[in-house]
């Protein structure tokens, strides 16, 4: 296919999913262009006129400029959109779906939703990872500086995982985003808990799961107070997170969600948790018995490969538009 692809016009890790998708889609011998949210309307007129577009791709949609959507629909390009941020912000994207021929979305509880306000073109996807990036990296003996890491922003439920497992167990914790110093400061004094409070590139990120025996991986709750979700939806799919730490080869303990076992064989390749107690009980368990750990983590690796890379992920939508057009 000839695509012009868009980039969201967010940063940090929008630079790293619109970069990978781009080299995933040459490398999958599709023609691309791109065209930002910021340049001139005039030159998409002159690329479209050139180019002869068979598809428009991009993700997000909260910042496409609205004369860009006129455009594309008087010329009657194909357009996609990957929504990428479901279901925490469903009151926008209810606002844009229909001005997109093609709607994947990350969350499969949105589809019902999207359906029933009239569209009709709407599909499961969830976001991939690019395996280079998010790999084991170099097998360094005693490599693992820490028990546990948990890498985002400390919602709620987080905040209480992480005291919980500061005040009844003795492991080193290392917790990766902003805020998290100022709501965890006065354990900052032990010696078993490290916060690096920032938002870090994904090499580095994928440095952390590498130097981690267990990586936690739980949800933005769908009820969030900053969230934009007046419906109510609750999430049931799992998050990118979950296939860039099964990417490295990590061990990874995952709040259990209805389509985990879509992804993953639970207990062979990820093991998931339902509740904090739960959670210790396999944290104990599982740092104690650091072969069948590793195992998980190999296990997980190899499914990635097989099933869950931006390649496996773009090629399945392009067939699904494809066999429409």
């Amino acid at each position: 296919m000839r695509i012009i692809y868009i980039p969201s016009g967010y940063k940090r890790v929008y630079d790293y999913f619109d970069d990978s998708i781009i080299k995933e889609l040459i490398k999958l011998k599709h023609q691309i262009k791109t065209f930002t949210i910021k340049e001139n309307i005039n030159k998409l007129k002159a690329t479209v006129s050139s180019f002869k577009p068979d598809l428009i791709l991009t993700m997000a949609g909260f910042k496409m400029p609205p004369p860009v959507l006129i455009l594309v629909k008087q010329l009657k390009i194909p357009i996609a959109i990957w929504l990428t941020e479901d279901p925490y912000y469903t009151d926008k994207t209810l606002k844009i779906i229909h001005h997109y021929d093609y709607i994947f979305t990350i969350e499969s509880a949105c589809v019902d939703i999207y359906k029933k306000e009239g569209h009709k073109n709407v599909h499961h996807l969830a976001l991939g990872v690019n395996p280079s990036i998010f790999s084991p990296g170099s097998i360094i003996k005693n490599n693992e500086k820490y028990d546990i890491c948990l890498v985002g922003f400390p919602y709620p439920d987080r905040i209480k995982i992480v005291q919980f497992l500061l005040d009844h167990t003795p492991y080193s914790i290392l917790t990766v985003g902003s805020t998290w110093n100022s709501l965890l400061a006065k354990y900052k004094s032990t010696n078993n808990y490290q916060i690096i409070e920032t938002w870090v590139e994904p090499q580095r990120v994928a440095s952390f799961y590498n130097q981690s025996k267990i990586v936690l991986n739980t949800y933005r709750p769908y009820d969030f107070k900053y969230n934009r979700n007046t419906k109510g939806v609750i999430n049931q799919s799992i998050n990118n997170r979950t296939f860039e730490i099964a990417s490295c080869g990590a061990f990874q303990l995952t709040e259990l969600k209805p389509d985990l076992v879509k992804y993953f064989i639970d207990n062979k390749e990820i093991v998931s948790f339902t509740s904090i107690n739960d959670l210790l009980q396999k944290i104990n368990y599982y740092l104690k018995h650091e072969k069948e750990r590793k195992g998980i983590g190999v296990n997980a690796r190899k499914r990635v490969l097989k099933n869950h890379t931006f390649a496996y992920r773009l090629n399945k939508m392009l067939n699904i538009i494809g066999n429409s057009l």
